[in-house]
């Protein structure tokens, strides 16, 4: 977990993802453009039908965990408002 500006928190991992959208809690999903076809499929039918989550698929694996404050490259990360 990595906090952001603004009160926002990244919250890396796809079981932490699928309960904060879920819950209802998910803002944004950052979701690794160069993940495997299978997780992205995965991640994008938990988002099916919630349009208040924006998804962004701009960034790497790489640059993701960067974001997260990881050093394991991350395929998926979600930004809570707090």
């Amino acid at each position: 977990m990595s906090d952001s500006s603004c009160g926002k928190k990244l919250v890396a991992g796809f079981n932490q993802f699928s309960k904060l959208v879920r819950r209802g809690k998910a803002v944004k999903v950052y979701l690794a453009k160069d993940a495997d076809i299978f997780f992205i499929n995965g991640v994008r039918a938990e988002l099916s039908g919630n349009n208040a989550v924006e998804l962004n698929t701009e960034y790497t694996c790489d640059r993701l965990a960067e974001m997260a404050g990881v050093e394991v490259p991350t395929a998926v990360l979600t930004e809570v408002r707090e």
